[in-house]
């Protein structure tokens, strides 16, 4: 059962909620995708906003939920880390020091890490989802576009609340935020929230225990001083304490005859598939997806292999040298493969499979009005640091065959001065610079099924160096000019230290009970990448009349290159050791109207971007490793559409949806999927595994997590219900013509069309002292796949 329902109970202290409107209307959103405050309307960008009522509303814990209902974003979570995508342009988590291609920023700090991404939902003021490259105000390598979020900020007038909220799936949520002014010139508010999901549907074959459970703690701090009407300094401390049990992952497809079951060559050489295994000694129904899985198991393969072997040979059709048994094993019970026995004694493979994060922000930023004369100088500093620990199953099985133990410490620095102009005039301009430092320091250990372990340490720091300016000159009242750029300087040093451990014991003998510790082999020092580059932007507004812009505009990214971070087999470092920039160059054309009287808001955008030198990261299953390179080319092109509907006095409809494609243009080398290689092999025979990959070329191929439609609708009412008493009634219904979620042509990691509907129904009073609200989730009970891997 995947569908969820949850109670929410809502109490205002005071003014957070304004009462339940008595008839529908159109409020103006005000976004800052432009690090200026406007309407959305007026701000010639295809931008998404959803509003911090809009989140509570869907009831959305992270931004993973709310992407889901948005069209060409895509966000999910991993094995080895989230995905994010826009217009189907991301970056994939496999490689440790990546940044992603969709910049993120949180009250105006950049996070380019894609585990920041896991951050809580709370006591937000609304989140920007905008899309296609942004050199000039993201920068960041903002490739593909940027996310801005919002925090909620002290007002006017003390206000609080606290929302509660329990949910079927043992789903608990307890989330507050309380201030306002302190003094004349001073104010503070402390939000935060605490999450536990209890049943994520998922349980371990063996222990029984759920998987995929999570406890999240998060709190902020904002400080506001106004001396004058001149001078705001905003100060931010936020913490969040991230926990989740296990990275829930199914078998869905496997060979269980034993005379063609084999499992992957380089990392257990000689034994059955391990899926065959847990399906037949373990008893895991393969046939349909059942939440029950093997990942985190310690099993000896052995004692599995032999059982299976013995019922073969006391059959009453047995006969000896002619019926296929299990490899691994001699009829004899003899150990046929380089595959240790007792790894299960070793503590490494009975670690609980789990991930750990713990992250500090701290901003201190400032806008100052020189003089009184409407040109401000402003500026953000800013220091974000986390430390990250996991213990991953990258079998994915009930035995103790491979484990992976992952930790990272990460420290970045930034500082940002801009002075912009007053936009009441001719011309009108931005100009700013930007620093940034970071230290990497991320290690990838992992424990194999040989009795050896192998370790790789990546020790990266970076400088970021930009200067960036935006101007709009006004040509007519209707027309105006917008243009701008940025210059941008990366450069990344690094030293890469592989290391090697052993068992501290005769393993064979079963006297080992641990590895060893990791012992360096050497290191790699001295190493650098440098990108820099003028990323221009220009643009074109026109108002056709008062309710409708049009607006054209071409603009060019690039994200920086890097280093290769990945498990390192046999104690070798990557290779390649690091991959180029990739570049971005994109037009958008657009409208953004007000249509019936006001009571109609519809916005639409044609986009074409073109990609050269794209990162990729692919994980080969024939050496059993991630590979970073640059695939040749790509382009995403297409329609994005949304607005709000005032239909009647108590019914607004908000819609949004996107038709469009993401494909290779040239990817030659692009990984086979398993039974391409298979059939590569037999038509080549002598072929070696995974040669396919090197006849084979993507051009053409869609891009993975990118739907070619995709429709959402976002109907709310309310009624009178008397008694001093307001109902309401929401719903989020998305449906999608489904996509790829892998990059090698898998017909089983295709996702047909789907859909999914969200319901919320909600009683207050009319001063909204309180809410009463009961969520339906996936009320169709839909059930999709988020990511596949072949193997």
């Amino acid at each position: 059962m995947n569908t969820v329902f949850r109670i929410t109970i809502v109490s205002m202290l005071a003014g957070l909620m304004a009462a339940p409107p008595a008839f529908a209307q159109l409020e103006e959103i005000i976004v800052t995708a432009t690090r200026r405050a406007e309407s959305l309307q007026d701000v010639p960008i295809s931008v998404t906003a959803i509003t911090g009522e809009a989140i509570q509303v869907g009831g959305f814990s992270d931004m993973e939920e709310v992407s889901v209902f948005v069209p060409n974003l895509y966000m999910a979570d991993t094995f080895t880390g989230q995905v994010l995508a826009v217009r189907g342009i991301g970056t994939s988590p496999g490689n440790e020091a990546f940044e992603q291609a969709v910049a993120q920023f949180h009250d105006g700090v950049y996070y380019g890490r894609d585990n920041l991404g896991q951050n809580a939902f709370f006591d937000l003021e609304r989140v920007e989802v905008v899309r296609g490259p942004q050199p000039t105000f993201a920068g960041q390598s903002a490739t593909a576009g940027a996310l801005n979020y919002a925090s909620r900020r002290p007002g006017d007038a003390f206000e609080g609340n606290l929302n509660l909220a329990y949910g079927t799936t043992d789903e608990t949520s307890v989330e507050f935020g309380v201030g306002g002014p302190v003094t004349d010139t001073f104010g503070a508010r402390l939000a935060g929230r605490y999450f536990e999901l209890g049943d994520y549907w998922y349980t371990q074959r063996l222990t029984g225990a759920n998987l995929g459970i999570k406890e999240n703690t998060s709190m902020r701090f904002i400080a506001d001083w106004a001396p004058s009407d001149s001078f705001e300094l905003v100060f931010k401390y936020e913490n969040h304490d991230i926990y989740q049990l296990g990275t829930p992952r199914e078998k869905s497809r496997c060979e269980t005859r034993p005379q063609f079951s084999i499992a992957n060559p380089a990392l257990a050489p000689g034994i059955p598939a391990l899926c065959a295994l847990d399906a037949l000694y373990n008893d895991m129904d393969l046939t349909t997806l059942t939440g029950v899985t093997g990942s985190g198991g310690s099993q000896d393969v052995y004692d599995a292999i032999r059982a299976l072997n013995a019922e073969i040979i006391s059959g009453p059709n047995y006969v000896s040298g002619v019926t296929p048994l299990w490899s691994g094993v001699a009829e004899t019970g003899m150990r046929r493969s380089p595959i240790a026995e007792n790894l299960n004694d070793l503590s490494q493979f009975n670690e609980q499979e789990d991930r750990e994060q713990d992250v500090d922000i701290f901003a201190l930023s400032f806008d100052w009005d020189l003089g009184g004369s409407g040109y401000t100088l402003s500026s953000t500093t800013s220091l974000v640091e986390y430390d990250k620990h996991d213990w991953l199953d990258p079998d994915a099985s009930s035995f103790a065959i491979v484990s992976d133990e992952r930790t990272e410490t990460f420290e970045q620095t930034g500082q940002e001065l801009r002075i912009t102009s007053p936009l009441d005039q001719r011309f009108s301009w931005m100009l700013g610079t930007y620093w940034q430092e970071h230290e990497l320091d991320t290690e990838i250990d992992v424990y194999v099924g040989f009795g050896v372990g192998f370790g790789n340490l990546l020790e990266e720091e970076s400088g970021w160096q930009s200067l960036f300016f935006a101007g709009t000159y006004n040509i007519t009242d209707q027309v105006r000019l917008n243009f701008g750029g940025r210059y941008q300087d990366v450069e990344k040093t690094a030293v890469f230290t592989p290391s090697i451990a052993r068992p501290n014991g005769n393993l064979a003998a079963g006297e080992a009970t641990a590895f060893g510790p990791l012992n360096p082999l050497f290191s790699l020092t001295d190493l650098s990448v440098q990108t820099d580059d003028v990323l221009p932007e220009v643009g074109l507004q026109f108002d056709t009349n008062e309710n409708t812009m049009l607006y054209v505009k071409y603009a060019e990214s690039f994200k920086a290159g890097g280093f290769v971070m990945s498990p390192a087999p046999g104690g070798m470092l990557p290779d390649p050791i690091s991959y180029r920039p990739e570049f971005a160059e994109g037009v958008e054309l657009g409208a953004k109207m007000l249509l019936a009287d006001g009571n109609l808001e519809f916005n639409v955008a044609l986009y074409n971007t073109d990609y050269t030198d794209l990162q990729v990261n692919v994980f080969i299953s024939e050496i059993a490793t991630f590979v970073t390179q640059n695939a040749a080319s790509a382009h995403t092109t297409g329609v994005e559409f949304d607005g709000r509907w005032a239909l009647s006095d108590n019914l607004i409809l908000g819609f949004s949806g996107s038709f469009g494609e993401a494909e290779y243009d040239d990817y030659a080398g692009q990984e086979c999927n398993t039974l391409e290689d298979k059939q590569y092999i037999i038509n080549n025979p002598g072929a070696r595994p995974g040669a396919c990959s090197g006849v084979n070329n993507a051009g053409g191929q869609t891009l993975a997590n990118f739907p070619n439609w995709t429709i959402n609708f976002t109907p709310t009412y309310t009624y009178d219900l008397g008694a001093n008493l307001v109902g309401s009634f929401a719903a989020n219904i998305v449906m999608s013509d489904g996509a790829r979620t892998s990059p090698d042509r898998d017909p089983i990691g295709v996702v047909d069309d789907w859909e999914r509907v969200d319901l919320r129904f909600a009683i207050a009073p009319a001063d909204a002292d309180w809410e009463f609200a009961v969520y339906g989730r996936n009320v169709t009970d839909n059930r999709r796949f988020a990511g596949f891997s072949s193997g």
